[in-house]
């Protein structure tokens, strides 16, 4: 359903906010 694609969308969005946090945090340490 369009319902669940978007919620779909929201996962994937902050799956990438968090993997860009951890990146800076690991160039950070470097």
């Amino acid at each position: 359903s369009k319902a669940h694609s978007v919620e779909l969308t929201r996962v994937g969005l902050d799956l990438k906010t968090i993997i860009d946090q951890m990146r800076e945090q690991v160039q950070n340490v470097e």
